[in-house]
């Protein structure tokens, strides 16, 4: 019986690190999307290939000439609105220049911003 009691406490223990690794992931995205918003710098970005699974590989250059590649999963209708070989509009972090974000996200969230 003592064994169920050890195992029920390591799964519920196990179930709260993971459920706090997704919190805290979900706000560092949180805090970058914010600061893509207030300080993103625009650029064109090149959709370089499409994979199953909404996946995607994007490249684009910063202000320092710097070539950066990124592979991210979408959302299926960003996914399907992307064509291979097309330019696509970003913002990225001045900062961390990793960090990007879609220029209509970002437009949207300023619309908001300025409602309020």
């Amino acid at each position: 019986m003592l064994w169920a009691i050890l195992l029920f406490s390591a799964l519920g223990l196990g179930f709260l690190v993971v459920l706090g690794l997704v919190a805290v992931s979900y706000l560092y995205r949180l805090r970058d999307f914010s600061g893509i918003v207030a300080q993103g710098v625009p650029t064109e970005a090149m959709v370089e290939r499409k994979y199953s699974h909404h996946r995607v590989v994007i490249t684009y250059r910063d202000a320092g000439g710097w070539m950066h590649r990124h592979y991210r999963k979408l959302l299926p209708s960003d996914f399907h609105r992307l064509q291979v070989g097309r330019p696509v509009r970003i913002l990225y972090l001045p900062h961390r220049p990793h960090v990007w974000a879609f220029a209509e996200d970002v437009e949207q969230a300023r619309r908001l911003q300025s409602r309020q």
